[in-house]
């Protein structure tokens, strides 16, 4: 881990800043609350009780992390991946040297899309999506610094960062307003935030209709009101702020920018 990286980490439930001890071994702040680094990543679940649609979707991710790859290539037979991706990343903008974020990264494939000149950190509360993207970084060559936790409690500084950006999973986050909140802490002034995720449309005709994933999109526990973008949980201090559907109305971007 890089001691720039390190310079920006915090403890999210108590916003104390974290030094490494015993190598690289973990992290810690000035009370002793100790973040284990396990294989590489900082696990900042070790400081909360994972639990409700948070805890239910990590087990979720966990058990298809291992296809997650696996799909991407199948897809690509049949779709131009690589296309829906850039056009989904438009208008996530990113810079030289610049620090960006993405929350809910996954496996790491929208990074490949991206610029390569930019500093990349990515969070996900999926184990085993971080180590599909550990792999991804290897074979790709793109700088990535990966992080286990709770997008509701990001581990960053106030300011840190010239770009944040999510795609897929604030639907089903315990609470997204705090998520959202959180993004706008972690990011600079005049930051543009985007946020990206499924619209009822594609859970209908895609997820519920899956074998192996339909039981984690039941209505009993997602209502259609978290399927849209949710601009009602953005600050009306925001600027710019703006929706649009992506993908044939399968996907919203909601956007704005910091003040």
């Amino acid at each position: 881990m890089k001691n720039t990286s390190v310079s920006i980490l915090i403890n999210p439930y108590n916003n104390e800043p974290l030094v490494l001890k015993n190598g690289n071994d973990f992290l810690t702040d000035h009370l002793g609350n100790i973040v284990p680094i396990v294989n590489g990543i900082p696990n900042f679940l070790a400081l909360e009780e994972t639990k409700d649609l948070n805890l239910k979707y990590q087990k979720f991710y966990d058990k298809i992390s291992r296809l997650n790859d696996i799909a991407e290539v199948v897809y690509s037979l049949f779709y131009d991946l690589k296309k829906l991706r850039s056009d989904w990343m438009k208008d996530v903008e990113v810079q030289e040297n610049w620090n960006v974020l993405e929350t809910s990264v996954g496996t790491g494939w929208n990074f490949k899309v991206l610029p390569k000149n930019a500093n990349y950190f990515g969070i996900d509360i999926s184990a085993g999506m971080l180590k599909q993207a550990q792999r991804n970084q290897k074979k790709w060559g793109i700088p990535m610094e990966l992080f286990q936790g709770n997008a509701e409690y990001l581990p960053f500084a106030n300011n840190s960062f010239d770009s944040v950006f999510h795609v897929g999973g604030i639907n089903f986050f315990n609470n997204r307003e705090r998520a959202i909140l959180e993004m706008i802490r972690v990011a600079k002034p005049n930051t543009k935030i985007v946020i990206i995720d499924e619209t009822e449309e594609k859970i209908q005709q895609q997820y519920r209709k899956t074998p192996l994933v339909k039981r984690y999109f039941s209505t009993s526990d997602i209502d259609q009101a978290r399927t849209v973008a949710p601009v009602d949980l953005v600050p009306k201090t925001m600027k710019d702020i703006e929706v649009k559907l992506l993908d044939k109305g399968k996907m919203y971007q909601l956007s704005f920018r910091t003040i």
